[in-house]
């Protein structure tokens, strides 16, 4: 390999780590929805234009390359470790650790300045490889198609709609109505809709520990009297809207006859983006698996 890619990789990080150090993690908030979507467009474009524009140009050509494939791949492979090996927190608890590993984000790693630095580049690169493989052959192979462009969009959607994404937990009461919620941070806010407890059974182990239990749940509009019930099993969500899903995830267990129950509330607009490259993905892969590795039929006629 080069030395510029050594020098390249090597400045890439190293600058990623000190802006962590000295600022924090990625500021994800800030580029919520619509500033998301924008910074996406331009994304694809600015892609598109290299690609078939300026793919002469050293720099092109370096993000074409196989060792940018390699390194990209090896960093976002050790990013993946770090957020495995080390427990990862909310904000707020991370920045409470002390320490060098806290100071450079491992304990949020996915919204580090060095995660997101590495994961910019990895879907630059793959992006431009989908593209060029895409429009370079006189046929279309869609098989080539499928497993990258499936997994451009899968994490591509992924990173960003990480600014969209938000958790709230609420406690269900039997007696009263409530709306009032809480994100991770410990930070209030209110629902658009009330939630109300109408039944709760749990099963038991023989030492008492809860072996299964489920939540039937009103929600109703503040300024409606219609209501509707749907019932919550652990791991089994509600789809109130295509992004926005009601977990059970506990209930009151200081008591013999549970008094409320915990919802998890997740709003995930791209989920279903997400989605869609996942499938693609997959889909690639069954054909792959199914019709084996494409052969140059040229050279097929001609050894016959």
């Amino acid at each position: 390999m080069e030395r510029s890619t050594y020098i390249f990789w090597s400045i890439l990080i190293l600058s990623s780590s000190v802006i962590q150090y000295f600022t924090g993690n990625f500021p994800y908030s800030v580029f919520s929805f619509p500033l998301n979507l924008i910074i996406g467009a331009l994304w694809i474009y600015l892609i598109y234009l290299s690609i078939s524009s300026y793919s002469a140009r050293p720099a092109v050509r370096f993000m074409l390359s196989g060792s940018t494939t390699f390194f990209s791949l090896l960093f976002l492979i050790l990013g993946s470790l770090v957020i495995g090996l080390f427990p990862q927190m909310t904000a707020a608890d991370a920045e409470a650790v002390p320490g060098i590993l806290s100071r450079l984000g491992v304990y949020n790693f996915m919204s580090s300045w060095i995660f997101v630095t590495i994961l910019t580049v990895f879907l630059t690169h793959l992006g431009m490889i989908t593209l060029r493989g895409t429009t370079r052959h006189a046929t279309f192979r869609l098989r080539f198609f499928l497993n990258h462009a499936g997994l451009w969009i899968a994490v591509f959607a992924t990173f960003l709609g990480s600014a969209d994404i938000s958790t709230l937990r609420i406690p269900v009461f039997f007696d009263r109505p409530n709306r009032e919620a809480y994100t991770l941070e410990g930070d209030r806010t209110y629902l658009g809709y009330n939630l109300l407890l109408k039944d709760f059974h749990a099963e038991y182990y023989e030492n008492g520990a809860p072996r299964h239990y489920q939540a039937v749940v009103s929600l109703s509009s503040p300024d409606s009297d219609t209501a509707q019930e749907f019932t919550l099993r652990v791991n089994h969500p509600y789809s109130r809207t295509l992004g926005e899903d009601i977990y059970l995830t506990g209930y009151d267990t200081s008591s013999s006859s549970p008094r409320y129950c915990i919802l998890q509330i997740v709003v995930q607009p791209w989920k279903y983006i997400q989605l869609l490259g996942i499938i693609m993905t997959l889909a690639g892969g069954i054909m792959l698996f199914a019709f084996g590795p494409r052969k140059d039929r040229k050279k097929l006629t001609q050894t016959i």
